[in-house]
Order: C-alpha cells, then structure tokens, then sequence
C-alpha cells in the first residue's frame, strides 16, 4: 500500500483509549449482574389438562457449560444451545416437576410448577334420606357428588336454584390425583320453591394461567314438590261482604296450598256448600265460614253478610238538561248498620271521573251539583259511600244504580267536512255537505243569497256559486251558522327555469335537484326513478347510480302535471399512455386525459397538475377532441407525485360553468443509484496495525445492493467494509438495481504511527532545553553575588588616589589591586 503522513492528533489518539476502557469496563459490570441462574422461562406456572401437550421454553443470554430439562416426561439432555424446550404430547404424569438447570460459573435450576386438570366424570345432585314431596318450612339436606377430579384443592362447587346462585363452597382436601369429592347444602323450603329445579356445577379454579373459562361440569336438574298448608286469599274474600236489599252477590273463596286445597262453606250447623264460589243476598244467614283444606292442614275464614241500599236521583227534574245549566242529584243511603259512613263520592262515566267527595258526612242524604255540556249525554252517573265496620278498620263501599241524563245542546257544524273555502274545477261541479250535532237533531238549510235558499245537508257548487253561501244549523235550543267562500282550482305547473330538461352529474359526486310548481290547492311533489321507486320530496339527490330518465310529478286536487328530466354522466380519468411499469428517471412519458359524455357542454380548456393547483404542468385552451395527452420526464424528485386533469366546461346557449376534475394519478419513479461521496472519500488513511470501518450508502430505487469488490474474486456483500494494512489498495464500491449500477473507487493510504517517536523527540528537546536554562541560570547567579559595579566615566579624586568618581558628585571607594591579588 502507499505510505503516507501521520494526520491524527495526539489528544485524539488518547481519547480514543480511554473510550475503549470505558466499554470495557461496563461491559465486565453487566455480565456479572446475570451471575445468579440466568435462564429465563417462556411461562412461570403452566397449567394443561389431563393427556394434553405443553411446551415451554428455557433461554439464557450468557455463554455456558451446558443446560437441560430434568424431568420424568419430555426431559432434555445437556446442550450447548441458549434457547431449549421441554415438550410433552401427551401429560399423563399427576405429580411431574420439571426444572430447567444450567452450568454457568456453577450449575443451578429453575422449577416449573405444572398443574394438571381433569373435569370430573360426573356430577350428580340428590336429597340425603329423603323421598317424596317436602313439607314447607322443614330443614332438608342436599348432596352434591363429584366423581373422579383433579386437583381437588382448586375445585368449587356452586348451587343453584333456577339461574339463582345460592351459595358455593371450596374443596377442603387437597390431592394432585384425581378423587371423588361430596358436599353438602342445607335448605329450609316455602311454598314458592314448590317445583323449583336445584343443580350443583362442579369448578376448578386454575388461577391466571388456566383456561379463559374455568373448567365446570353440571349436575342435571333437581326437581322438587313442596306441600303446603291452604292459605286463603283475604282480598277477595274480605270479613265483612255487603250485598243489595233486593239483589244477589257471588263471593269466591280462593286457597293456595299443595295438594290443591277442597273448598266449603259453612252456612249453619247442618248446611255445607263445596265449591269456591257461594251466592249470597239478603236471605243468607249473616255469619258465613269459608273452610280450605288439604293433606297439610285446614284453613277457615269467618265473614259477615249485610244488607246495603243506596239511590241516586235529580232534584226537582225530570225533563232532560240543557247543556250549560245547572241541576242537583242526590244520593240517598239506607241501612248501613253496623257500619258507619267514611266518606261519600260521585262518579261519572268511570271511577277516575270524581265529581265530588263528602268526608265524614253525619246525614243519610247527600246531593251535588252538576252544570252538564253536550259531552254529557247519555253519561251515566252514580254515587258512593264507603263504609268502615264499628270498632275495626275492615270498610265496604256501596254504590248506587247508574243515573243517565239526556242533554239537549245547540247545534255544532262539522267544520271539517265543511271548510270554510271549498276549491271548484272551471266547467265542473262539486257538492258540498254541511253535517251539524245536536240534540234534538237540528235541520239544514244553505243560503245563496238574499231569497236563495236550500233545505238539504248536500248543495251541489259550480263556478256559477256565488262566492260565499252559508250553511244554517237550528234545534230548539239554538242556531249556529257557517260561511263558505266557493274558489276556482288551478293545475300545477311545473318551473320549468329552476328543472332543465338535461341534467349532468360528475361520477363519483352528487347533486341536488329542485322541482317547484305552483296550483290551487298547493301540489305534492314526487320523483319517479323507476317502475316502484318513488321519492316525496321537492329535492332530489342524483348521482352516477340515478336512473338516465327521472321524472318529476306535481300533483293537486285539479290533476297533475309530470315533466321528465333526463340525468347524464360527466366522466374525467387519467392514465399513463402504453406503460403499466414504474418509470425510469429522466425517460420520456405519454399522461392521456379523456373526457366523455360532455354535452350540452363545451370544453372551455384542459389543465395538467402535478402535486397542487398551483403546479401547473400545461394548459390546452378551447380544444375540439375528448382525449388529451402530455409529456412528463420525470426525475427522483418525482417518485410517489399525484398527477391529475381538470377540464372547465361551459353549458351552450349560457354563461354557466363547470369544472370536471379526473382522480389522483400516483406514479412511481426508479432510479440507478447515487452513492453519498461525502460518507464515502476517495482517499481513505487507515494505520499500520489497525483497522476501520469504512460506510458506502447508495439512494435509488428499487433500493440498491451494496456490494465491495477488493479484488477479481474477492467481493463482500454489505454496506460496511472493515479495512486495514491488508486491504488492497484499490477498492470499489458498487451500488446496483433495476434502474442501473453505480461504482465509486476508494484509495486506501497506509499511514505510520510515529506517535512513540515524536514522544522521545519531544523527550529530548525537554531535556536540551533544561540544560541551556541550568547553564544561562548559573551564570546570572555568579553574577549577581559579586555585586553591580560601574567603571564607565570614573576619575581619580585629587585629594584620595583611592576613591572614584562616578560622574554624579558620588565617590566610589577604588582599592589598588595587586598582582598577587589578580592572581588570587
């Protein structure tokens, strides 16, 4: 390889080492955290039934000595593998405890806990020494026997009565084997148990990791009879039974009880009625007994029977009533001992229908007053008066005959048979009907004009009717009168302006259409889309499923109108010209816009977009043909752009536009791949003794392959590349798909590692420099220890041969040195 200079710093190349140590070191710090037994299973509890399969696995992530499976089914010898699993087809083994082990710095285990499950053979439900029907109220014991489980200690047993949960109760043995398992319900039955269905459901309770839905099995039902003692209804047989003077009564004497109860009646000492109900009136004695009986007692019910005699009558009327006076009715009571009167009401029509109520009268007459209307006739009235037994809270309530009042009222015309203006067609006649209630019944007339008139409920109209006739109702109590205008009818006619005759309709949209029209009455308006497609309604929804012809129908009381509409579909789509393949970048392509089923419009001009309508691609302005095609080279850029046309039409004869927009044309782009040169040099250093890690990444599509090719048949098949001193000097990446291939050649530039040189250098010109600087700094010292002294300018003294003179008016004392003393 060519030799080259070294180009790292140094401070790099220290990074660069304690990086490694640093990983190191973590590295060492997280393999012995896993130290302790580092396998890891897929379940930690399994649980699966009796004969069934189960697998479960056992992984580590640390390099070992061996690991396996012990157990009695399905073990698995030592192996060098991380991942092993203990499987069994068929478990039939209660008490198995496989554990997983594994030899890593010494050898240790994890122990799979495993339940199996079996349901059991059969649950039954049974009464512990006892058969035949209960008796309500006494205690009896039920058994629940489950037959062959496993395990018992997970089992619990539900009963039921009906969908009832009535209670459940935990196994109390515990046994991994299948055993017999036998629990016990004590129940106290009523009558309302009578025929009830008891069962008991055997479940085991497998915790998370059982089945969704626990494992149960179900007894059958338990059926069981109750008897009971007669009880008998007190609400229809109360203690104290009224009757009319004059009138009979039935009274009935239900019991409920198992066996079915036998009903009698005791009317003296010798006579017996057996039945449930009994006639009574006035002649029956005034003590009663109802006796019900059966295999499981006797119930008797003592009652009295007492006259009652209540009337209602007018006061001082006897003709019938005019609606809106006013009239009094009184309500007479007799004999009512050995009751007292609580309260006396008066009803009319119904129960609900309280006119009024006297609290605690003290008077055996009571008398009301009424102000009837016209709804009142024939209404039937009648008072009551509740009644409270002396010295009880037992009450009976007597009620009078009905009273029907007749009331006579002034007559109503039925306004609805006879509007107050009545439509009639030109050259047509009508009849008209003027119906009235009242009482007496009134009689009709119609009156036309001055001295017209016309005895009759019918009168038949024309358009040669005066404009308004009247209609008279009289009785004896009164007269009523309506007026009518007589108008002319008027045939729909539909707007023709808001409903064209042609309607268009883009596909894949729709599109409101209004049909108005105007007649006398105001018409109904319908679609007609088919023989039985019907729409009522003014607005119409149309798209491409709308029927080509739709007609609108308006339609009055003086006939109907139809216009046909006739709906068309505007059609706009965009494909690529004699290519279904992805694109290549930068070849030529043929886009086809085609337009059908325009008319009656014109194509004002045809639009080419790419992404948004801003990007315009091209235009074509007034074009005369229904197909039209541009060129596109697409680039990479391009890849996943939605193309589409627009074409704006104009309707004939009009000013009125629309626009027609085609669906989103999506294409894609292949092209040959571009390697990223910055990631990749041409020139790559790499350093006697080590290696690198050199990155060729390539953009295209299809994605490229990445491939290096090292020599004639060395070739490496990945994006990175590891190189070193070895490598050769010339590599080649080469970045390949269907679009085309892509190389780039690499110079690898060997480097020397003169780190420990320059270290000694920078050594040595340390040590020069500290010699230099000892010997300049043992000079200064000499120097400076003997002193500062000055010769320049110096002159003798005339008066002391010894001193000096330094210029500056200050003498320097001046020794006379001798030979020897140079010398020393």
């Amino acid at each position: 390889m060519q030799k080259g200079s070294f180009s790292l710093t140094i401070p790099f190349r220290i990074f660069y080492l304690l990086f490694l140590g640093f990983g190191f070191l973590c590295f060492s710090q997280i393999a012995g955290a896993q130290a302790e037994c580092p396998v890891q299973l897929s379940q930690q509890r399994v649980v699966v039934r009796y004969n069934g399969s189960v697998a479960v696995n056992c992984s580590t992530s640390v390099s070992h000595k061996g690991m396996g499976w012990e157990s009695s089914e399905g073990a698995v010898p030592k192996t060098s593998n991380s991942l092993i699993i203990w499987r069994v087809s068929h478990l039939t083994e209660w008490e198995i405890q496989p554990s997983c082990y594994i030899n890593y710095e010494r050898q240790c285990l994890i122990e799979l806990p495993v339940i199996i499950y079996k349901t059991p053979d059969n649950v039954s439900i049974s009464i512990v020494k006892r058969t035949g029907p209960m008796i309500e109220g006494q205690q009896y014991e039920l058994q629940c026997d489950v037959q062959n489980v496993a395990p018992v200690h997970n089992l619990t047993v539900k009963w039921y009565k009906g969908q009832t949960l009535l209670d459940q109760t935990n196994a109390i043995k515990y046994s991994r084997t299948p055993v017999n398992e036998t629990v016990l319900l004590l129940i106290r039955p009523d009558r309302d148990d009578d025929g009830a269905q008891y069962r008991c459901e055997a479940e085991l309770d497998l915790g998370a990791e059982g089945p969704q839905y626990p494992p149960n099995k179900t007894s059958d039902f338990l059926s069981i009879t109750v008897y009971s003692k007669p009880i008998i209804n007190e609400t229809k047989l109360p203690s104290v039974v009224p009757v009319f003077r004059g009138y009979s009564e039935e009274i009935v004497c239900e019991a409920e009880g198992n066996p079915k109860p036998t009903i009698s009646w005791i009317l003296g000492t010798n006579d017996i009625v057996y039945n449930e109900v009994l006639t009574i009136s006035e002649s029956t004695p005034e003590y009663v007994s109802c006796v019900a009986e059966n295999s499981v007692g006797t119930t008797t019910r003592n009652f009295t029977v007492f006259i009652q005699d209540i009337s209602i009558s007018t006061v001082n009327h006897t003709e019938p009533m005019i609606a809106g006076e006013q009239y009094d009715l009184q309500c007479s009571i007799k004999y009512v001992a050995p009751f007292k009167i609580v309260d006396v009401g008066w009803y009319k029509q119904n129960k609900n229908n309280i006119i009024e109520t006297i609290k605690t009268p003290d008077i055996l007459t009571y008398k009301v007053q009424i102000r009837p209307d016209r709804a009142d006739n024939g209404s039937q009235f009648w008072c009551e008066a509740k009644l409270e037994a002396e010295g009880t809270q037992r009450t009976s309530t007597m009620k009078s005959d009905n009273l029907s009042i007749t009331v006579h009222f002034k007559p109503i015309i039925n306004e609805t048979k006879l509007p107050s203006v009545v439509p009639v067609f030109r050259g047509y006649s009508e009849e008209i009907v003027c119906e009235a209630e009242g009482n007496p019944k009134p009689t009709i007339i119609w009156i036309l004009g001055t001295n017209y008139t016309v005895n009759n409920e019918t009168l038949t109209i024309s358009e040669s009717t005066p404009e308004y006739v009247s209609c008279v109702a009289e009785n004896s109590v009164g007269k009523t009168t309506r007026k009518v205008k007589v108008f002319i009818q008027v045939k729909p006619i539909i707007n023709e302006t808001k409903l064209p005759s042609v309607v268009p309709v883009f596909r894949g949209y729709s599109k409101e259409i209004v049909c108005e029209a105007e007649g006398n009455p105001k018409p109904t308006i319908s679609w007609i889309l088919g023989t039985n497609d019907i729409v009522y309604n003014e607005v119409l929804t149309i798209s491409e499923s709308t029927p080509e012809n739709v007609s609108c129908v308006a339609e009055n009381s003086a006939g109907k109108t139809t216009r046909q509409v006739k709906v068309f579909i505007q059609d706009i789509s965009i494909r690529t010209v004699n290519h279904t393949e992805p694109m290549i970048a930068g070849e030529q392509y043929d886009l086809q816009c085609s337009i059908k089923y325009v008319a009656p419009f014109k194509i004002v001009d045809v639009g080419w977009y790419k992404q948004n309508k801003n990007n315009i691609i091209e235009t074509i302005k007034t074009p005369d043909i229904l197909t039209y095609t541009v060129q596109i080279r697409p680039d990479k850029a391009d890849n996943g752009s939605h193309f589409w046309c627009e074409a704006k039409l104009e309707a004939e004869g009009t000013q009125r536009t629309s626009t027609m927009k085609s669906a989103n044309l999506s294409i894609t782009v292949h092209f040959e791949p571009i390697i990223n040169e910055n990631k990749l040099p041409s020139v790559v250093p790499v350093f006697r003794g080590y290696s690198e890690e050199i990155v060729c990444e390539a953009e295209g599509n299809p994605k490229p392959t990445i491939s290096w090719i090292l020599g004639t048949n060395d070739i490496v098949y990945n994006e990175v590349l590891t190189i070193s001193e070895s490598t050769p000097e010339y590599v080649t990446c080469v970045a390949e798909n269907s679009a085309g291939k892509t190389t780039r050649q690499v110079n690898m530039v060997l480097k020397e590692d003169y780190l420990p040189l320059i270290a000694g250098l920078i050594a040595v010109t340390v040590v020069f420099i500290s010699v230099i600087f000892i010997f300049i700094y043992s000079i200064y010292y000499k120097t400076a220890k003997m002193g500062h002294y000055s010769l320049k300018d110096a002159k003798p003294s005339a008066q002391n041969g010894d001193i000096a003179q330094n210029g500056k008016h200050s003498p320097i004392p001046m020794k006379k040195f001798s030979q020897s003393d140079i010398l020393a």
